[in-house]
């Protein structure tokens, strides 16, 4: 075992033993501006097999609070949109439609327990009215209920999105348990490795990364004391990886960035530990101005040195290793906070990918997904902590 796995180990011993007062933190994703983007967080319901997706602040906080008995559990995954209020010109609005909550005299109902989204305003006018149905009282209604705008996009033009603009992609789950649903991803290999489901293709565009006026500030610097530290402080991590990055924005209205999960830091030198953001995040960049952020993130080398002043960083891309996008699909009720006992399992699981024996195994996955879908710093939760430590290579588990 390396120093910094019998660091974390004897802190573990420590955080273990204190975890009946270690408080809880959650991150709030920030709405955006009137005008500016907006992020659209995805859910899953295990229970249903069903995924939803929501651009609203408040409807996130509930979900993100355990609403409907907490069923409903972030994916991880979220993209940019536009807002519709302001959106630029050449965007459309996204129809959101929830199944008519109806039912028929023999006791079946008219739609479908799932929501639907599409941005072509042919087919949005056509679902408000299609597919009628007589109720027990004794009025048609539509299969579908229009809810609302939900957000803007732009739409495919020859099969392709305009300039300035990236893909949005959607399948279907052909019916399953009798209860339609779509998912919708700008990754179009994950959704075509989705068994049971038909790939529809490209229906939205969505701002590229590459659109909005905001640029890096300076260098990008590792940060290890308080003095360092900026009020704007996003992700979660172990103190291993802290990265203050100044976001400009050169543009006449406020402007909200979006960071995926899975974005990785790389450090300039290879001396210090790359950097994994892992849940996404949202800073809203006012205008004609700009914030200083201190991003905490996990680390993916487990032989290199912590993120000093002295370690400067550049931007890379969202990770492609398997077994990194293995865990970071894992669904999750909540963002996980920082230095927090999940933060813990999340590290040691990424470090048995890149340098212990390679991607998790299913019963790994299982044990990290119970972590983070339990109350934080809970009995059971703990106890499936230690379960899966015992389990991995990098601290001398397995």
């Amino acid at each position: 075992m390396t120093a910094l796995g019998e660091r974390f180990c004897a802190w573990l011993r420590v955080f273990v033993a204190a975890s009946a007062i270690a408080a809880c933190m959650t991150a709030t994703p920030v709405a955006g501006a009137a005008g500016s983007t907006v992020e659209v967080v995805e859910y899953y319901n295990a229970g249903l097999g069903h995924y939803f997706i929501t651009a609203e602040a408040a409807e996130i906080a509930i979900l993100d609070g355990g609403a409907f008995g907490g069923a409903w559990r972030r994916t991880g995954s979220s993209f940019t949109a536009w807002e519709v209020a302001g959106a630029p010109e050449g965007t459309v609005p996204v129809c959101r439609f929830f199944g008519t909550d109806r039912y028929r005299a023999d006791g079946t109902r008219i739609g479908a327990n799932s929501h639907f989204y599409t941005a072509d305003p042919a087919e949005c006018e056509y679902v408000r009215s299609a597919w009628q149905s007589v109720a027990n009282d004794g009025v048609s209604y539509p299969a579908w209920t229009f809810e609302r705008y939900e957000f803007a996009v732009r739409l495919p033009v020859g099969g392709a999105c305009p300039a300035g603009t990236q893909p949005l992609y959607r399948t279907y789950n052909n019916a399953a348990r009798g209860d339609p649903n779509h998912r919708y991803s700008s990754d179009p290999s994950a959704l075509q490795a989705m068994a049971g489901w038909v790939f529809e293709g490209l229906v939205m565009c969505l701002p590229a990364a590459s659109s909005a006026p905001v640029d890096i500030r300076g260098e990008i610097r590792g940060c290890t004391s308080p003095e360092c530290q900026p009020a704007t402080q996003v992700g979660s991590g172990m103190e291993l990886v802290e990265l203050v990055v100044e976001l400009g924005n050169a543009s006449a209205v406020p402007t909200t960035v979006t960071i995926p999960a899975g974005f990785v830091f790389v450090s300039n030198s290879g001396t210090y530990q790359d950097g994994l953001l892992f849940d996404s995040v949202n800073i809203t960049v006012p205008a004609s101005g700009s914030v200083r952020a201190l991003f905490r993130l996990y680390c993916l080398q487990q032989d290199r040195e912590v993120a000093s002043a002295d370690a400067t960083y550049r931007l890379g891309a969202v990770t492609t290793n398997p077994g990194l996008l293995a865990i970071l699909a894992l669904p999750r009720s909540r963002p996980v906070a920082d230095g927090s006992l999940s933060a813990t399992a999340v590290q040691f699981s990424l470090w048995e990918v890149t340098d212990g024996r390679g991607a998790l195994s299913s019963t790994q996955l299982d044990l990290l997904g119970s972590v983070l879908a339990l109350p934080e710093n809970s009995p059971e939760q703990v106890m499936a902590v230690e379960q899966l430590l015992q389990t991995l290579s990098v601290i001398g588990g397995g």
